[in-house]
């Protein structure tokens, strides 16, 4: 994984948690699934755009 998805993913994650306090497994849920997608969205513009890992 590249510096730029890992910093990504840690923003996003930063977001999740303030957005979504004391529920870790939740965390740890979204976490999973945003580490096997992140590149795939950072390589294709229009998913970014469309928000779709806020979805």
């Amino acid at each position: 994984m590249t510096a730029v998805a890992t910093s990504e993913i840690d923003a996003f994650m930063q977001g999740l948690i303030k957005r979504n306090p004391g529920e870790p497994e939740f965390h740890q849920a979204v976490q999973e699934v945003v580490e096997t997608l992140m590149p795939v969205v950072l390589e294709h513009w229009p998913y970014r755009e469309a928000r779709i890992l806020e979805l």
